[in-house]
């Protein structure tokens, strides 16, 4: 099927908001051993292209998939480098690219509805989603998070450490408890104030050869 250029247009249809989702870098496809699914946040959207917040960057033109929650599997190429992730531009023949704008029109247009959060500590968004990691034999990555609450955080890096392990997220020590599609959770050692945990997890802490294990079980 043919693909057409993502050149924009006035008319096109852009949602500006927080739409959380996951991608795949063809670059990283045949590379044994490497994670190959991180999370994403799309900040802005049209049918031509997304900005998105990514731990992973890749390289202007480098191809990837994504996939966007109400939006459906993307195709397309990094078209820039930006602060914390990056751009890409869609490729997709025009039927595609009608339908993405419809799908994206539809997003504006939702109303917003409570869901009944079940958990004992609601999962949040944080505003920033760029963190230091470090893991128990001393590495320190940066990470995406994905979402919080004042139990624990889900990130993606690139990494996919044991389940059990110790990890600190920002200046919060915890273990790894969970494996998702595009990263993992940690919980943390100590239950967290809300009105801090963003803070705490985005704190640049000093590159000291110290251990996240909190030494709790």
């Amino acid at each position: 099927m043919a693909r057409a250029s993502a050149v924009p247009d006035r008319k096109d249809t852009r949602f500006i908001g927080d739409v959380m989702g996951s991608y795949v870098l063809a670059s990283r496809a045949q590379t044994p051993g490497a994670v190959q699914v991180f999370a994403c946040r799309s900040r802005s959207i049209s049918s031509h292209e997304a900005v998105v917040n990514a731990p992973i960057s890749g390289d202007p033109g480098d191809a990837l998939t994504m996939t966007l929650q109400g939006l459906g599997i993307l195709h397309g190429r990094i078209s820039r480098i930006l602060d914390g992730g990056f751009a890409v531009a869609f490729e997709c023949s025009e039927p595609e690219r009608r339908a993405l704008g419809a799908r994206i029109d539809w997003l504006k247009r939702r109303a917003l509805r409570t869901v009944n959060d079940r958990r004992a500590h609601k999962r949040v968004l944080p505003r920033e989603t760029q963190a230091r990691l470090l893991l128990a034999d001393g590495r320190r990555l940066d990470c995406f998070i994905i979402d919080m609450s004042q139990s624990g955080v889900a990130v993606s890096a690139d990494v996919l450490p044991p389940l059990g392990s110790p990890a600190q997220v920002g200046a919060i020590p915890g273990r790894v408890v969970r494996h998702i599609e595009a990263g993992f959770a940690v919980q943390f050692a100590e239950l967290q104030g809300i009105g801090q945990l963003e803070a705490l997890l985005t704190l640049k802490t000093p590159d000291a050869p110290t251990s996240p294990d909190s030494g709790s079980a």
